[in-house]
């Protein structure tokens, strides 16, 4: 890892925070919440971005952060992951 401030994984980083903490709240207001809280609470959201800091260091070349953003929240939220999805290659931990 450089010391060299990387505007890709800093806008990586900080869509996929924002996204963990605005899913957190809208699954905290469901009547489900009790029983789905595993999804956002604190152990769950420290491993969340503990893999989103892995990702980041590993996003193609040819995808944007937004992108990266997107497929990853789309995935490690598992109320957002859709059926039959399967873990995106590009941050899967060897």
């Amino acid at each position: 890892m450089t010391d060299e401030f990387n505007w890709k994984k800093f806008q990586f980083i900080t869509e996929v925070q924002t996204a963990l903490i605005n899913n957190a709240i809208n699954l905290s207001l469901e009547s489900s919440a009790k029983e789905r809280r595993h999804i956002f609470s604190a152990t769950g959201t420290l491993i969340n971005m503990d893999d989103a800091f892995y990702a980041a260091e590993r996003i193609p070349h040819n995808m944007t952060a937004h992108e990266a953003a997107s497929e990853f929240v789309g995935f490690v939220c598992e109320n957002l992951r859709e059926q039959g999805d399967t873990l995106p290659s590009w941050f899967a931990r060897d």
